[in-house]
């Protein structure tokens, strides 16, 4: 499993079997393979996680404190964000605080492109 550690965008909810839109998305940064599988269990969610205060939807995650995120849908579409990597997750990630911008970021695991799969 790859497992990769960049800063979150911003996102919007998405339910269970939704899609990827221009607002509910975290992109991959340039750098990350191209995403194979996602699983929807342990150890496959992405947490987050913050140094600072940010917010989740309506709610303020206190300073280090980690939260997992159910992936709801993943790949790339050529009509958004430019054809780029991406997945959406059942959390919202608002990387703003106040007049405070966090350094929130991800640790994301999934199976890339190309890589080795055990059984």
């Amino acid at each position: 499993m790859t497992q990769i550690i960049f800063r979150a965008t911003t996102a919007t909810t998405v339910a269970a079997g939704g899609v990827i839109t221009t607002n509910a998305v975290q992109l991959l940064p340039n750098w990350a393979p191209p995403i194979q599988y996602v699983g929807t269990t342990d150890p496959w969610h992405a947490i987050y996680m913050s140094n600072t205060t940010m917010v989740d939807g309506s709610w303020a995650a206190p300073n280090g404190k980690r939260y997992q995120a159910k992936v709801r849908a993943y790949g790339r579409k050529s009509t958004l964000h430019s054809g780029r990597e991406c997945f959406a997750t059942n959390r919202r990630i608002e990387n703003q605080y106040g007049s405070v911008r966090p350094s929130a970021f991800y640790v994301f695991t999934y199976r890339a492109i190309g890589e080795i799969a055990r059984p």
